[in-house]
C-alpha cells in the first residue's frame, strides 16, 4: 500500500505530478501557466481609471506597473491597460511590461493592433519574437 505524506511538504511540489507511481518531478511536456490572480473585465476598466488620474505619462506608467504586479491578463486587459496611456512611446511600453503576465499571448496581436505607428507594431513583434 502506498501512502504519501503531502501534508508535510506541500511547497515542495511545485513543477511535479502526482501518480500512480508516485510523484514525477519536472515532468515533460509544455509547462502550463496558471494565473491565481487573474484580472477581470470590471477590474481592467477600474486600473484603467485609475491609471488615467494620474496626471503625468511617468507617474501613469508607474501606477500601471504597480497596478499589475503579481496579477495576469488577457490580452484585451492589455489593451484597455494601453489606452489609459497618452502617448504611443507608452502604450508600447506597457505593452512589453505586460506580455509576460498575460494568459492568452497567442491573441497578443490584439495589442500589436492597438498601437498606432508601424514601427511601433514592428518593434512588438520583434519584442514577442524574442520572448518565444
Amino acid at each position: 500500500m502506498k501512502v504519501l505524506r503531502l501534508l508535510a511538504i506541500p511547497f515542495l511540489l511545485v513543477g511535479c505530478v502526482i501518480t500512480d507511481d508516485g510523484i514525477a518531478l519536472n515532468p515533460p511536456g509544455p509547462q502550463v501557466f496558471v494565473c491565481l490572480n487573474a484580472v477581470t473585465d470590471d477590474e481592467a476598466v477600474e486600473m484603467k481609471n485609475t491609471i488615467q488620474s494620474e496626471p503625468f505619462p511617468d507617474d501613469r506608467m508607474t501606477k500601471a506597473q504597480i497596478l499589475s504586479k503579481d496579477r495576469c491578463f488577457q490580452a484585451h486587459h492589455v489593451v484597455t491597460i494601453m489606452s489609459a496611456m497618452t502617448f504611443a512611446d507608452n502604450k508600447l511600453e506597457i505593452a512589453k511590461f505586460l506580455y509576460n503576465k498575460t494568459e492568452n499571448k497567442e491573441d497578443y496581436e490584439l495589442c500589436v493592433d492597438a498601437l498606432t505607428f508601424q514601427s511601433d507594431k514592428d518593434e512588438l513583434r520583434n519584442y514577442i519574437a524574442a520572448m518565444n
